[in-house]
């Protein structure tokens, strides 16, 4: 059934640190392929565990597939688990890579996070973890990466995302890598309004693919894409979450990258401040070429979302066999990652 079938497509924040009759009714509704978790559904380890697993049991009551349980877990900033809920805090990608004096012992320094990293979240029972961060940031004006990043050498990156996703992946969670083709070299936060990278594509290929080009010949199994512009891939004045030409040209036939695609989080003010509110953004990125449509909260804004995906496939704007190619991708990123 068609609207099932787009639920799949999506990964949902919700409000709750307990099952609760309207994330049942949510999950069952709209047939979910997915939830992502933030800090105000953590309590404790023991709490979380119970709530993930009933959430997978009300999947399995509907007949649904294994829920995706999706967390930003980068470590510094950007962590949802904290040591105040009994997690372990663990320093910015940028400060472990630093601890090393080359680059083989920053390397060694990443696996040590991330082997205790991706130990703790599959415990509680995630298993997509939304990092590494492969931006390149090697603008000092960045307001939004910063040391979420693992440096400004390109080759840095690449070499630490590459072991972490070895390692993170290699406990049996799938990682997702971000925000392509680069948030690094940029002076505006996506969180509030559209920023652009003006770089030709010589540039982009020597610096901003360079981390995410090492990460897909690794095998990670997605790529988030970031809400920014890039003239020299999308002319239209376009995001990366928006452009085919991103998408399908580079990512898909170029790149031959065959994992899942993400949006970052579509309620963010680069888009929703462009004209493109949330549930024209779905409907455009899926439109474009993206696998999983990522959002944060807001019961009311996933189900107006899901039937502008309804209604745009029934008319063929989103044609039935580019859903289907979706599908078959999440269905093997369940398989190969061990979540089916």
């Amino acid at each position: 059934m068609l609207k099932h079938d787009l639920g799949q497509l999506m990964g949902v924040g919700f409000d709750d640190t307990h099952m609760t009759p309207a994330l049942r009714t949510l999950i069952t509704d709209l047939h979910l392929g997915g939830l992502v978790l933030f800090a105000r559904n953590v309590d404790s380890p023991a709490q979380l565990t119970r709530l993930i697993a009933d959430c997978q049991q009300v999947a399995r009551d509907a007949g649904l597939p294994p829920l995706f349980i999706s967390v930003d877990q980068e470590g510094g900033r950007v962590a949802r688990l904290r040591a105040k809920e009994g997690f372990t805090e663990f320093p910015s990608p940028k400060d472990v890579a630093a601890r090393g004096v080359s680059i083989p012992s920053s390397q060694e320094e990443v696996r040590r996070v991330a082997r205790v990293m991706a130990g703790e979240l599959r415990q509680v029972g995630v298993n997509i973890e939304l990092a590494p961060v492969l931006d390149v940031n090697n603008n000092p004006a960045n307001p939004v990466i910063g040391d979420r990043s693992f440096g400004a050498d390109p080759h840095l990156v690449a070499a630490c995302g590459v072991a972490f996703i070895e390692t993170v992946q290699g406990a049996g969670l799938m990682c997702v890598g971000k925000h392509f083709p680069g948030h690094g070299d940029v002076t505006i936060d996506s969180h509030f309004d559209m920023p652009v990278v003006g770089h030709a594509r010589e540039r982009l290929e020597t610096v901003e693919f360079v981390p995410f080009k090492a990460a897909m010949d690794a095998g990670i199994g997605g790529i988030m894409l970031a809400h920014v512009n890039f003239p020299a891939l999308e002319p239209s004045g376009l995001p990366a979450t928006l452009s085919p030409n991103v998408m399908r040209g580079l990512l898909r036939d170029e790149l031959g990258f065959k994992g899942l695609l993400f949006t970052d989080a579509l309620e963010m003010g680069a888009l929703t401040n462009n004209g493109f509110p949330v549930h024209i953004a779905a409907a455009r990125s899926l439109e474009a070429g993206v696998d999983v449509l990522m959002f944060n909260s807001g019961e009311a804004r996933h189900r107006k979302a899901h039937a502008e995906l309804v209604a745009w496939a029934e008319r063929g704007d989103i044609p039935r066999a580019q859903i289907d190619a979706s599908l078959r991708r999440v269905a093997d990123a369940r398989t190969r990652f061990g979540i089916a």
